[in-house]
């Protein structure tokens, strides 16, 4: 029988949550009480059926859920597509995502079969492959060419980061960026960027605009422990700058004592792929991510 709790007021919601989050093993547990903790999760995005768990992720508090998280499908792909299915119904999402990471060389068709089987049942389909990458304390530091200047901008009229986030979504290579600007268009895809990014653990002066002159070139929005965006506006493409905003990135996260910094992007995407792989940064493995649209 499906697990589903509505809130009502806080010391109640916070019971039931707990309650259903007794569910799942740790470490999942911790993980879904810290989330909630942090409106990132609510006890009525979470189900259980036999073996299959399930519970849904929002990224910043207000946002709906984009991601399916802590699945654990159990031993039976019929029954875990159950669960997807149901779960998805009751939530009434229009889209969800699911991500599968793995070490290098390994497949989930053979090496998550179970969860891969699952997903195909319920509707999902792996549209793209990402590198999951990382620059460790100790890697030599990417040189910054010195040739932008940076300007804080979560200080900055929204409006103008958002024209920013708006110009620098033309004509990506990132995939999901792509879907969004396709099927919300741009400035929705650009507002729930802003949030995600405003909404990052950070410092206020770490998310920067890099300038020539009094001109923006591209912005990087670096996180507690990644590279959250780096993007470069379509006017100043081919000519190398996302190295220097990645540069200024990574040094700002290495000079701030962060030991391992990650980041992720389209395998398909070269230039930014070669741009971290130039930086220090490694291949630690890959990131199989899937899509549920409803019909």
């Amino acid at each position: 029988m499906s697990s589903w709790a509505h809130l009502r007021e806080p010391p109640y919601a916070r019971m039931e949550a707990f309650t259903l989050f007794d569910q799942f093993p740790e470490p999942a547990r911790s993980q879904l009480v810290s989330a909630f903790d942090e409106g990132k999760t609510r006890p009525e995005w979470c189900f259980t059926e036999g073996q299959a768990r399930l519970a849904y992720w929002a990224p910043f508090p207000g946002s709906e859920p984009v991601i399916t998280w802590q699945f654990d499908p159990g031993p039976d792909p019929v029954a875990a597509a159950g669960l997807l299915r149901r779960s998805l119904a009751e939530m009434g999402l229009s889209k969800i995502i699911h991500d599968i990471p793995l070490k290098p060389g390994l497949s989930p068709v053979v090496d998550r079969a179970v969860e891969h089987e699952a997903l195909a049942l319920a509707g999902f389909t792996m549209e793209v492959e990402r590198l999951m990458l990382e620059w460790a304390a100790g890697t030599d530091l990417p040189d910054d060419p010195g040739r932008l200047a940076y300007r804080p901008a979560r200080p900055m009229d929204p409006s103008y980061v958002l024209d920013i986030l708006i110009r620098v979504s033309e004509g990506s290579l990132d995939h999901d960026t792509q879907v969004e600007v396709a099927t919300v268009g741009a400035e929705r895809e650009a507002r729930w960027m802003y949030d995600d990014l405003i909404n990052r653990k950070a410092k206020p002066d770490w998310w920067v605009i890099g300038y020539l002159g009094d001109t923006p070139v591209g912005l990087v929005a670096p996180d507690d422990h990644s590279i959250a965006y780096i993007g470069v506006l379509p006017e100043h493409r081919g000519h190398g700058y996302v190295h220097d905003l990645l540069a200024r990135g990574t040094r700002t996260l290495a000079e701030a004592g962060v030991p391992r910094i990650v980041a992720a992007t389209d395998a398909a995407n070269i230039p930014t792929a070669g741009a971290f792989l130039r930086a220090g940064y490694s291949e630690v493995g890959r990131l199989y991510r899937y899509y549920w649209r409803a019909p």
